[in-house]
């Protein structure tokens, strides 16, 4: 019986994959998507991205660089440019066996001197790109690298790193050395396309406009499903998903608005996939200047806010409120009790005790200098949830005597606001700002987010937060094994949930726009969304986009297009060779459903 249902199972396989693997004449055309992205990211270098499009800043650098490893929300990340990476005793050392056969764009050939170069030229880089290059200056600082033999490198820290496949390994965009080596000032190195070895080449830039991506026939994974990408920049969501719904877009990297999102179930043209990048928009205090600078006050507004309300006004249900502990709840290193603290009474009791019990003519609370408790909050004027957010938030904070003005800024308006001379206090109040899963699965972002201001980590131009006990949590888990990070983990995460430098208003659900009839080959890759290199990849098509090993939340990727309605023309193969794909499913289905049944009326008998 057994080998009759393999024979009926490979005849029925056997007739879609031929009906499939057909061309049809309009499948040999090239294929062509255009994306819509936030902002601008000049030449798609690590050293020059503006993070105007932010959060898929990294996806877009990832179109034409490729890192190490691969998804940096995998407890093992799978291999990409490695094939392998053993450490040494104790974790001070790596050994990384490279992918024999890779080429870069212009044709060179990839060998372990580009891994060398790439993680020496990021180090004496310091400062150029905070979002990579402190992956090899902060701790574990990465020292020095030797190259054993032209695929293998082998790369020393100057203290352990445990967790080095995830970062940086699965991370930083490895460089072409025989491009970079003659770059002096990367920053300035804007007018040059990128040359990477990832599954698309940039072939045009036009400032503010538009990228104009090829398909890599060389790429190691195999030629890219669509030969052409063209990210058209566009700032405003409502340009944005007006686009998508006309057809000037094939698809928008950023969430659908609440509002869109009924429409867009019940649409026969614009289709949505659910896929989270475990995104996250946060209010950021300013934790170095007076009043802001006094954790009870912080914290005191943080209970007033009901992010519960925030989710389902703003978000209309479409998300989950933020956490005091401000780590991703579907994060690896989330403690598992993390919630919100909302209690206007124990806020205003929280505010007399801490000495903001005097009221002005106002009815504002006063600082104990006089002042009231009033701040500017900057948010981008692009972002309208973000505005409505805040909008939500003041209103609940008037009634403990709070108040919070919304200034809408453009997004380099808004960056330019936050700095401030070197040794100086910025003067802003507080800001707005989103965050994608780097955020929440590097094992060493809280060190960088929220250290003490100094020569480590970024916290001065996040917040400024200062706590003695966090820094030295911080420095210990760093260089700690997994299970004791867990456990230092817990307890930074616990003081940033008293002391309040941040408030997690929400993280949203991932639902993003799409045209099924342009492509519906989107893969929903846990922690990555569905804008992501493996979208276009043919080995992940059969996989549904699964890795070796489930990511945060244990969530299965699967292509998007699977639980869409079909367009017109929609994928690779014509409508009838989905019609014989479908009847081929069935019948491999009826034929399980006959054996079964007489199994089981066996077993009954």
């Amino acid at each position: 019986m057994a080998r009759r249902l393999a024979s009926a199972i490979g005849f029925v396989l056997v007739l879609s994959a031929l009906v499939l693997g057909a061309p049809s004449a309009e499948s040999q055309e090239p294929s062509r998507l255009r994306i819509a992205i936030k902002g601008y990211e000049n030449n798609i270098t690590p050293f020059t991205i503006t993070f105007g499009a932010l959060p898929a800043t990294n996806d877009v650098v990832h179109l034409v660089y490729d890192s190490l490893f691969w998804s940096q929300v995998r407890a093992e990340p799978e291999p990409w440019l490695a094939e392998s990476a053993e450490p040494n005793a104790d974790n001070t050392q790596w050994t990384v066996r490279l992918r024999e056969g890779v080429i870069w764009h212009d044709g060179t050939p990839f060998t372990a001197e580009d891994v060398k170069f790439s993680f020496e030229y990021y180090l004496l880089q310091e400062g150029a790109s905070g979002r990579y290059a402190h992956h090899v200056s902060d701790v574990p600082v990465f020292t020095s690298a030797e190259v054993v033999d032209p695929l293998t490198v082998r790369l020393v820290f100057g203290s352990p790193a445990p967790q080095f496949e995830i970062m940086p390994g699965a991370d930083l965009p490895i460089l072409p050395k025989h491009i970079w080596e003659t770059v002096t000032d990367p920053k300035t190195f804007t007018a040059q396309p990128p040359v990477g070895t990832g599954p698309y080449k940039v072939v045009e830039m036009v400032t503010d406009q538009r990228y104009g991506l090829e398909a890599n026939d060389d790429y190691f994974l195999g030629r890219p499903l669509v030969d052409e990408l063209e990210l058209v920049v566009i700032p405003d969501p409502s340009a944005a998903f007006a686009a998508l719904q006309t057809g000037d877009v094939d698809m928008v990297e950023r969430i659908v608005p609440p509002e869109l999102v009924d429409q867009f179930e019940g649409s026969a043209e614009v289709a949505i996939a659910e896929g989270t990048r475990l995104e996250s928009t946060q209010l950021y205090f300013n934790a170095r200047k007076a009043p802001l600078d006094d954790p009870d006050l912080r914290k005191a507004i943080s209970m007033g806010i009901d992010l519960d309300a925030l989710v389902e006004t703003v978000l209309l249900g479409n998300g989950r409120p933020g956490r005091d502990s401000f780590v991703h709840p579907d994060s690896p290193w989330a403690i598992p009790d993390g919630g919100h603290e909302f209690d206007p009474d124990g806020a205003r009791a929280l505010l007399d005790q801490a000495g903001y019990d005097q009221e002005g003519a106002d009815g504002l609370r006063l600082a104990p200098d006089g002042t009231s408790l009033e701040f500017s909050v900057l948010v981008s004027s692009f972002e309208p949830l973000d505005i409505r957010g805040v909008q939500l938030m003041a209103e609940q904070l008037s009634s403990i005597g709070v108040r919070l003005n919304v200034e809408p800024l453009e997004p380099v308006a808004l960056r330019q606001r936050r700095q401030a001379p070197p040794g100086e206090i910025p003067a802003y109040d507080l800001y707005v700002s989103g965050l994608e899963a780097h955020a929440h699965v590097d094992p060493d972002s809280l060190y960088y987010f929220f250290h003490s201001p100094g020569d480590k980590g970024f916290g001065a131009s996040i917040t400024g937060f200062t706590n003695a006990e966090f820094d030295a949590l911080a420095e210990a888990a760093a260089v700690a094994e997994a299970d004791e990070r867990l456990e230092l983990f817990a307890d930074m995460q616990q003081i940033l949930a008293d002391e309040a430098p941040v408030i997690v208003m929400w993280y949203p659900d991932g639902l993003y726009g799409y045209r099924p009839s342009a492509y519906d080959g989107w893969i929903t890759d846990p922690g990555q969304g569905i804008f992501t290199v493996r979208s276009f990849l043919a080995d992940y098509a059969a996989t549904g986009g699964e890795g070796d090993e489930a990511g945060a939340g244990d969530t299965e990727g699967q292509r998007a297009g699977a639980d869409a309605d079909e367009g017109d023309d929609a994928g690779s193969g014509s409508t009838f060779a989905l019609v014989i794909a479908a009847a081929a499913v069935a019948a491999v289905a009826a034929v399980i459903v006959v054996r079964r049944r007489r199994a089981l009326e066996d077993l009954e008998e």
